[in-house]
């Protein structure tokens, strides 16, 4: 443990930012044109449950998600032998890293029409991802400190935040006319583990006089989690100790935030109907077990080693001499706990929709889906077609622009039985095919049971 925070820093940039975790957010994500499913209302708290049956999710399953966005893609850092080489990371990228990804894991999903009105209880754990980094530094890992010897050199920054949270929210629809009907979904929002590294840089220099090479992180590091930080100042260094309870795993009141989602969606004819929404209007907060970290000093290397020609003298495994390297950071910080509640802004969303059934069975769907997070904007535009084929069975099939710059064929379906309902969406079907190539990628499935609440 005594590790933990400055490999959340240094690994996670590099590696987890890599890894497909499953996400929550629905932009650019096809399911929203699936009405016959009931979590197409993640993307509007306005569109109403039309089973007409009571929604009960599978747990952990209806209503994972997946969204992943970055300029980079996981075999990037795999050679054609399947072997890690940073070195082949850093040709293939070219510029600084950029990753963004979003996650959810359903618990608790129930929804019910009644009439007029929709009723949708959840329970999820969901997790926010950002990151950039300077891609000179995975030369840097690649290189080893041999070859900086006698030299001055400064790589960053490096950014990373990740936000894990568990979010209990209830949404009512309403059908107030015929043409409009409008949707609430509040949600309470309970933190279990934020990180957030702005702007660290690491300097690489020369002590000639002591013949030794320095690295040097610059920077600070905020943490809230089921651990205890400490600083000792008689031996200079910084411990790390986990402190789990059976509150930090159920709800974290200490924690606490909040959030709301609003909806409308009107029909100016019978074949039209538009749609807006804008979702994740809140905060969580970080004041229990939180704490701030600062890098002071130098890491002083007398044994220099080399890291890209495994024939040669002195090598040392990348990944080793990464580790080694970040084991040795938690002698290098000053940590404080946090002395007045801190808040953290969600990754806002706004949802533009069209929808014209061209008859009973066929519709053309068209979106635009924008995401305001961290200082940054993202945007999606996607057109489709639905087609529903029979009673059970909607497809819906098209082409999403993300960023006006990336155009991306997605696909939804959905099968509803009388007792049991199945959904996939994705927005990048090429990319679900081969993961380990997508930069732009979300992914939506579930399996929800359907019960008649209707007496015999």
């Amino acid at each position: 443990m005594k590790s933990l925070t400055t490999k959340v820093g240094f690994i996670i940039i590099l590696f987890a930012a890599i890894v497909r975790v499953p996400a929550s957010a629905q932009s650019g994500n096809p399911l929203q044109f699936l009405s016959e499913v009931s979590q197409s209302s993640q993307a509007n708290p306005a569109f109403h449950n039309k089973t007409e049956k009571l929604v009960i999710g599978l747990p952990l399953l209806s209503g994972a998600t997946a969204h992943w966005n970055a300029n980079f893609s996981s075999d990037y850092l795999f050679t054609e032998n399947f072997e890690y080489s940073f070195d082949h990371f850093y040709t293939s990228l070219g510029e600084p890293g950029d990753a963004k990804a979003n996650a959810t894991l359903p618990l608790v999903y129930l929804s019910h029409r009644n009439d007029k009105r929709t009723l949708s209880f959840s329970l999820s754990e969901r997790v926010l991802l950002w990151g950039n980094f300077d891609h000179e530094f995975l030369k840097f890992i690649d290189q080893g400190l041999l070859p900086y010897y006698g030299k001055d050199e400064e790589f960053g920054p490096i950014s990373f935040k990740t936000q894990f949270f568990r979010e209990l929210s209830f949404a009512y629809a309403k059908q107030v006319t015929k043409k409009l009907s409008i949707g609430i979904r509040p949600k309470v929002l309970f933190g279990r583990f934020f990180y957030d590294i702005e702007n660290l840089n690491v300097v690489v220099q020369t002590d000639e006089d002591r013949q030794v090479l320095q690295v040097i992180p610059k920077g600070d590091y905020r943490i809230s989690g089921p651990i205890d930080v400490k600083y000792d100042p008689v031996i200079g260094k910084t411990s790390i100790k986990t402190d789990f309870t059976a509150g930090d795993y159920f709800l974290k009141f200490k924690n606490m935030g909040a959030g709301i989602d609003l909806g409308f969606t009107y029909q100016p004819n019978k074949q039209t109907t538009l749609a807006v929404a804008i979702a994740d209007i809140g905060f969580t907060t970080i004041n229990d077990k939180a704490f701030n970290n600062t890098f002071v000093g130098s890491i002083d290397y007398t044994r220099l080693y080399q890291s890209s020609d495994t024939a040669a003298a002195y090598y040392f495994e990348p990944r080793a001499a990464l580790e080694a390297l970040t084991d040795s950071l938690p002698y290098k910080t000053i940590a404080e706990a946090f002395t007045q509640r801190q808040y953290e802004l969600l990754p806002v969303r706004l949802n533009l929709m069209a929808t014209h059934h061209l008859n009973d069975k066929m519709k053309l769907n068209f979106s635009d889906n924008l995401t305001y997070y961290n200082g940054e904007v993202s945007n999606y535009l996607a057109a489709y077609f639905n087609v529903l084929l029979g009673t059970r069975f909607e497809l819906s099939s098209g082409l999403n622009l993300y960023n006006l710059g990336q155009v991306m064929p997605g696909f939804a379906c959905s099968y509803t039985a009388r007792g049991v309902q199945l959904y996939l969406a994705t927005n990048n079907i090429l990319r679900l095919v081969q993961p380990s190539k997508a930069k732009n990628l979300n992914l939506s499935f579930g399996v929800n049971l359907l019960f008649s609440t209707e007496p015999n």
